[in-house]
């Protein structure tokens, strides 16, 4: 059984509290017709946190290659996301198509 790195603890907390912050900020925002308050959200993420590093503790060997496929998806898009870097130039063509 493999002890997961901090970096993928991080990612974990980061992923879990987002996606539970915003359902409940969606729940009080369809339910109560109102903008959710900040107090709310940080314990919606705090929970959220909270939850993954649980279950993280439970079922440690397949979240640990969760994170470590969340981790590759992360680390290949960050050279597009600072410019560019080693994305090929896409060829505009036009006409008609040549199946």
């Amino acid at each position: 059984m493999s002890s997961p790195s901090s970096t993928q603890l991080v990612i974990g907390m980061i992923i879990g509290g987002s996606i539970i912050s915003s359902l409940g900020a969606a729940a009080t925002y369809y339910t109560q017709k109102e903008r959710p308050k900040l107090k709310g959200i940080m314990r919606d993420f705090i929970i959220g946190a909270v939850l993954i590093l649980l279950l993280l503790q439970l079922i440690p060997d397949s979240m640990s290659t969760f994170f470590t496929g969340v981790q590759g998806v992360v680390s290949s898009s960050l050279p597009l996301l600072k410019g560019g870097g080693e994305a090929p130039d896409m060829e505009l063509q036009t006409g008609v198509p040549g199946f």
